[in-house]
């Protein structure tokens, strides 16, 4: 993203305070900015038809407006348009899976964190939770790995 969005002063629009997981080295990414833009995540993610749905990039685009890339586990790919002031619905559209995917995959609860089908690929999992602990998802980074039933735990 460039610049944290334009959030009015309703506190019905502010996002929560959320608790960042301490994430790989690597974590320059969409993901840090979701604290700013969460209400928007979250609106996209209850918009898409075929939950679970799952952020794999967010960035403003020249309009200003927050696009927000998701992946269903039915294989459907959708792009998302958000109001940054949260003024009104978001907007879906189909799009292309790109051939290989942004990340990390942002995925809301109560739904599980991904499972790699690809044995050669793991996950790392880290919990995002608002200033209470209630966590709100799971954030999952893909790593190459050759046991993915001990590296696709979920970090606390």
């Amino acid at each position: 993203m460039t610049g944290p969005p334009d959030i009015t002063e309703s506190p019905d629009r502010l996002p929560p305070a959320l608790i960042m997981p301490d994430r790989p080295a690597m974590a320059h990414d969409w993901s840090n900015d979701l604290p700013l833009i969460y209400n928007q995540v979250a609106g996209c993610l209850n918009a898409d038809p075929s939950p679970p749905a799952r952020v794999v990039a967010a960035r403003t685009n020249k309009d200003g407006q927050i696009e927000i890339e998701m992946m269903g586990d039915r294989g459907t790919y959708m792009r998302c348009l958000a109001d940054p002031a949260g003024k009104s619905k978001p907007v879906l559209f189909r799009a292309d899976m790109p051939a290989t995917l942004p990340g990390p995959a942002y995925t809301p609860t109560p739904y599980p964190p991904p499972k790699s089908t690809d044995p050669a690929v793991c996950y790392e999992h880290y919990p995002v939770s608002d200033k209470t602990g209630w966590q709100l998802g799971w954030l999952s980074y893909a790593k190459a790995g050759t046991d993915c039933d001990k590296a696709a735990v979920a970090r606390p």
